[in-house]
């Protein structure tokens, strides 16, 4: 790996739940031997992105079976559920419902057997070959996306992700996405404004509201509608198991799901490893944050039925279009 030291910090980790093994295994000839992505760095420094050559990728029945796991066997791997009301349209009728999904899923990695090798070790260490310095895992999440599901604003990732722990935390961060169903136009793929993109020069964005809701208005990074509206937007098509790679200044967003399939992908944010070992910290620290909220609100759990309370947790990351 160029000038970098890439070190195994597998061990560190505290041994979670096992997955069920037999499912085909990540590619192995590349782990050890990763200088192949190198030649990513200068592209990287200059669009902001990359995508991982295809042998590099991740076996679809791999990461299709360990999200399967996840979703249907909650009672074995923990992880923080969110669900959404959306409006599904019904073919056979022609009429539209409004319904509660499963949306969304974070704070897994350290539960499964399967999403620790994947994350912690094999993309971790395909994300520290690109980025040329050694990476720890800061933050997971799944999106499902399902037929009718909203997308994402437009939005940059890095100021949110430092409100959490603010200056004692990470401040560079870099997204890898693994696609796990193909991403098509039509499903609401990921988009992105390619560019060289940095904390020194990125797009206008609008301030966060002052005490407000953490994974809403509170949160920073949304770009203003006339900005947006100005910019080059790309559509990052994709098979399933591609590995997708971006940093945090770089403007993205996606559409709603109007495909009758699912359009599922894991995001996972990465920091430099010097700047710190934060995953457990993170999301500790984020679930002070939203308590203390709803506490300042008035909305205490003990008040609420269990589906505004569901309401609550729901997708609200990002406001949806």
């Amino acid at each position: 790996l160029s000038d970098a030291k890439i070190e195994d910090h597998e061990h560190e980790h505290e041994q979670p739940q096992s997955g069920k093994n037999d499912i085909p295994r990540l590619p192995q000839s590349d782990i050890d031997n990763l200088s192949k992505l190198n030649h990513l760095q200068s592209l990287f420094e200059t669009t902001s992105m990359c995508v991982l050559p295809r042998d590099l990728s991740i076996p679809v029945s791999f990461i299709r079976r360990i999200t399967d796991e996840l979703i249907w066997a909650s009672d074995k791997f923990v992880s923080d559920r969110t669900y959404e009301t959306i409006r599904i349209w019904k073919p056979s009728t022609g009429e539209t419902e409004d319904r509660r999904v499963l949306t969304r899923l974070e704070n897994f990695v350290d539960h499964h057997e399967g999403w620790n090798e994947l994350c912690n070790d094999y993309l971790r260490r395909c994300i520290s070959s690109v980025m040329g310095v050694d990476m720890a895992l800061y933050k997971e999440k799944l999106n499902l996306k399902p037929p009718g599901g909203t997308g994402f604003a437009p939005h940059l990732d890095t100021p949110s992700l430092r409100i959490a722990l603010g200056d004692s935390g990470p401040q560079t961060f870099v997204t890898v996405m693994v696609a796990i169903d193909d991403m098509t136009s039509q499903n609401g793929c990921l988009r992105i404004h390619k560019g060289n993109w940095s904390e020194d020069y990125h797009c206008q964005l609008v301030p966060p509201e002052e005490d407000g809701n953490p994974d809403a208005g509170g949160r920073a990074g949304a770009i203003p509608q006339d900005v947006a509206e100005s910019m080059d937007f790309e559509d990052i098509l994709c098979r399933g198991g591609d590995v997708v790679a971006f940093n945090g200044y770089a403007p993205h967003r996606s559409s709603a799901n109007k495909s009758p399939f699912p359009r599922r992908a894991v995001f996972l944010t990465y920091n430099p490893r010097s700047e710190g070992d934060c995953h457990d910290q993170y999301y500790k620290r984020m679930a002070k944050l939203r308590d203390d909220w709803k506490t300042s609100v008035g909305l205490t759990n003990n008040v609420i039925s269990a589906d505004e309370q569901a309401e609550l947790d729901a997708l609200a990351t990002i406001p949806s279009i």
